[in-house]
């Protein structure tokens, strides 16, 4: 008997041991059951986490030109190249970029039309223009920039920015206004035309923005 009363006590020391194990097995166990009775637990974290990245969209602007964009401002421009005229007002790009210093190669001032990625709309002209202004010391008159005009049939370019191929000449005053600028472009193209532009923009975006 006291043998047999040792080793029930041994058996008896040693079942709680074994059974912690035991109980933390059976706690996965049931937790791995949970998961298999809520089967749209995940699902409905996804979802939450679609809604909100829905509402982040929601509240950033629309790309302009995109269905439900605001209206922008147009802008006046009035080209004459060679013995051609182009009048119109047209959805164009007006930007500065307060980056741009008289030593980088950043654009300072930006008017182009139509903006980068856009088909010029049906009610507007096929023709297009870039004109791009590096920083000068002077607010009002540039003389290193670059001015392009296409309009499927001819065209025309000036550029005589430092660094690059030099292509016509002339130069470009602008008058400065609360929120845009007017820009007067005079010269001569590298095919030799003359080019006498008005390009009046109502209103400027920031420099870095693609669809601005």
């Amino acid at each position: 008997m006291p043998r047999l009363t040792r080793s029930l006590a041994t058996a008896l020391a040693v079942v709680p041991l074994a059974a912690a194990p035991l109980a933390a097995g059976a706690q996965d166990t049931a937790a791995a059951t949970g998961r298999r009775r809520c089967p749209t637990c995940a699902p409905a974290r996804e979802a939450a986490t679609g809604a909100r990245r829905g509402a982040d969209a929601a509240r950033a602007p629309a790309r302009r030109g995109a269905p439900g964009a605001p209206a922008q401002p147009l802008t006046s421009a009035s080209i004459a190249l060679g013995d051609a005229r182009y009048e119109g007002r047209v959805d164009a790009k007006c930007a500065v970029d307060e980056r741009a210093t008289t030593t980088n190669t950043r654009a300072y001032l930006r008017a182009m039309y139509p903006w980068f990625g856009q088909r010029p709309p049906a009610d507007q002209p096929r023709w297009r223009f870039t004109l791009e202004l590096r920083r000068s010391p002077s607010t009002e008159r540039y003389d290193h920039f670059v001015f392009s005009f296409q309009d499927g049939r001819t065209g025309g370019t000036i550029q005589t920015i430092a660094g690059a191929e030099r292509m016509g000449s002339g130069t470009v005053r602008v008058t400065r206004r609360a929120d845009g600028a007017r820009f007067e472009v005079q010269g001569r193209t590298r095919e030799g035309d003359a080019v006498r532009a008005t390009i009046d923009c109502p209103r400027f975006t920031g420099g870095g923005e693609a669809g601005g």
